[in-house]
């Protein structure tokens, strides 16, 4: 059993705002071969107040039993649980869902980044993110970018899906889906929901549902190619751009192109 912790800016059921990041929890914990230690709430979509409340209602309609702790710019709790439950077991991944603010906090309260197996995040970009004619903003590592750059300067093993690789594998809701699974059903208005906002915004009904294919690389590496970059940690974070450099080397993995992320992720989450 591989050991998460997940740190989110969920937004399900908040209008304007994305579901990404539920998708990302509810595949972890559907998947037989993940173990979710422990999930902390940051901003990122929305501020921390409504992170945490869409985040605990989420998981008190779905009676999952997992502990959830806040955190942010001014709470150090997340931080706090972030590093106990480090020190507690050996070998647990990180996954970096919104800001980076929660991560920074447990090494500055002293967390061994050491015993981090690895810090697995979604966010960052190497291009514009291009939908049709608009461009979107990153909203990951740059939002607390000063955060980005002490984390990404104290771990190792970095693996960060980019916000370019991830607008390669989108996933279409059936108009009239039947799902199987309580958590699919449960996901199912807010899908409907971001489809329309998504094609409003940008002409577009097929989504990109960021953090599940973050969630993806840590259950099956194997999907993805690897691709080392050696990057710089400046103000380029403060616009979410990964720049070549000398001062932190990452890998950037990219899905194969004969794999179907989204049926994947799909498929694990209706078995539930």
């Amino acid at each position: 059993m591989k050991k998460v912790i997940i740190d989110t800016d969920c937004t399900i059921d908040v209008k304007g705002c994305d579901l990404d990041d539920a998708f990302a929890i509810l595949y972890l914990i559907a998947h037989p071969e993940i173990d979710v230690r422990l999930i902390t709430t940051t901003f990122g979509n929305n501020n921390e107040e409504v992170t945490y409340n869409a985040t605990k209602k989420m998981l008190d309609d779905l009676n999952i039993d997992i502990p959830l702790v806040k955190g942010g710019l001014y709470i150090h709790d997340a931080g706090e649980a972030i590093k106990n439950e480090i020190e507690k077991n050996e070998d647990i991944i990180i996954l970096s869902l919104g800001s980076t603010t929660n991560t920074q906090k447990a090494l500055a309260l002293g967390m061994d980044p050491k015993k981090v197996k690895s810090f697995v995040a979604m966010g960052g970009i190497t291009d514009k993110l291009r939908f049709n004619k608009k461009i979107m903003r990153e909203l990951n590592l740059s939002i607390d970018y000063l955060s980005t750059i002490y984390a990404l300067e104290k771990l190792d093993n970095i693996h960060i899906i980019t916000g370019n690789n991830c607008m390669k594998h989108k996933y279409q809701v059936p108009t009239n889906p039947e799902y199987k699974s309580e958590f699919m059903n449960y996901l199912k208005p807010s899908l409907k929901r971001v489809t329309e906002e998504f094609l409003d915004e940008f002409g577009e009904s097929k989504l990109v549902v960021w953090d599940a294919l973050a969630a993806l690389y840590i259950t099956n590496p194997e999907f993805f190619i690897d691709y080392e970059k050696n990057i710089v940690l400046d103000e380029h974070l403060l616009n979410g751009y990964l720049v070549d450099g000398d001062d932190k080397k990452v890998n950037l993995p990219e899905i194969k192109e004969n794999i179907n992320a989204m049926d994947y992720i799909v498929d694990v989450i209706d078995k539930k």
